[in-house]
């Protein structure tokens, strides 16, 4: 699997999260889906985040150091 594969599987399950999320806020507003939210939604969402701009500079890393190779030959 490619790397923009994994970029965009991860993006879209983070929209998802979010959208479904969003829509079952309105519904469900306690100290438990804050709780949730604080300890859960939030914390994925960030880690998903810092996920996708690794996955971006280890693709640049990547390409960088093909170059250099295929330079090298």
């Amino acid at each position: 699997m490619s790397d923009g594969t994994n970029k965009s599987k991860i993006k879209d399950t983070l929209r998802v999260l979010n959208e479904q999320w969003a829509a079952l806020r309105p519904e469900w507003r306690d100290a438990a889906s804050d709780s949730i939210d604080r300890e859960a939604v939030q914390p994925a969402s960030d880690a998903v985040r810092v996920a996708i701009l690794a996955i971006e500079q280890l693709a640049e890393a990547i390409a960088r150091a093909r170059r250099d190779c295929d330079a090298g030959d």
